[in-house]
């Protein structure tokens, strides 16, 4: 199976409104659930995850509930001060990302993961970490190998 982190975005699509990502992310978390796909996660996906489903909700249970059952789904990896010290230098180093995807991406990279489950193109240019799209069905079936 190969290593991959979970971007944050897969669950708020997976759980969102209607939209053209909803059901691949749907997908996505329901294989994550059999054990099919085996992702991992930075601990402050579940910050980010409960303050957006909070501030999309009004519903504080619901959103800590939400973000405990992403975090089942996930080997959850701590954020170390040098994810932070990185990303910002990616941060610094390219127009894309944004300095808290920047930090995400250096979190993947410190712990050799070379792909991102992400919807968010801006992982693209990060240099040694490949971006796989929720909606590309072959190549979520190649995280599964």
């Amino acid at each position: 199976m190969t290593r991959f982190l979970f971007d944050t975005g897969v669950f708020v699509y997976a759980v969102g409104a209607p939209h053209p990502y909803r059901d691949p992310c749907r997908d996505v978390v329901r294989r994550a659930r059999s054990g099919e796909l085996r992702g991992e996660a930075s601990t402050d996906l579940l910050q980010e995850l409960a303050h957006q489903r909070f501030r999309r909700t009004g519903d504080r249970d619901r959103a800590v509930e939400t973000a405990r059952a992403a975090a089942a789904l996930c080997r959850l990896h701590e954020l170390r001060p040098q994810d932070v010290l990185h990303g910002l230098e990616l941060y610094r180093a390219n127009e894309r990302p944004g300095p808290r995807d920047a930090v995400l991406a250096a979190v993947a990279l410190g712990r050799e993961i070379a792909a991102i489950l992400s919807t968010d193109r801006a992982f693209d240019v990060v240099a040694g970490l490949a971006r796989v799209d929720p909606a590309d069905t072959g190549a979520v079936d190649a995280l599964t190998s």
